[in-house]
């Protein structure tokens, strides 16, 4: 069985934050696949912004770590 992915949450529409990541990995030389990226949609009805990377040490994960506003929701301390 495959590890689930690592979720992120944030208020609001954040998809061009999420974009300006990907662009700053990319310009470090890190692909957009080799980012870690799965999935990222805003979700209107709850107004919010939910991102899904492949692993919680993948380098979009990484990223969007050390920006403000950014949670990680789960009931497992994170050990990464």
């Amino acid at each position: 069985m495959s590890e689930p992915y690592h979720v992120f949450i944030k208020g609001g529409d954040a998809l061009r934050e999420v974009e300006g990541a990907l662009d700053a990995l990319k310009k470090r030389g890190v692909t957009r696949e080799g980012a870690g990226l799965y999935k990222c949609m805003y979700v209107t009805r709850a107004d919010q912004t939910v991102l899904m990377t492949e692993s919680a040490g993948s380098a979009l994960a990484l990223e969007m770590r050390g920006r403000p506003g950014w949670a990680e929701p789960g009931d497992k301390p994170l050990n990464v």
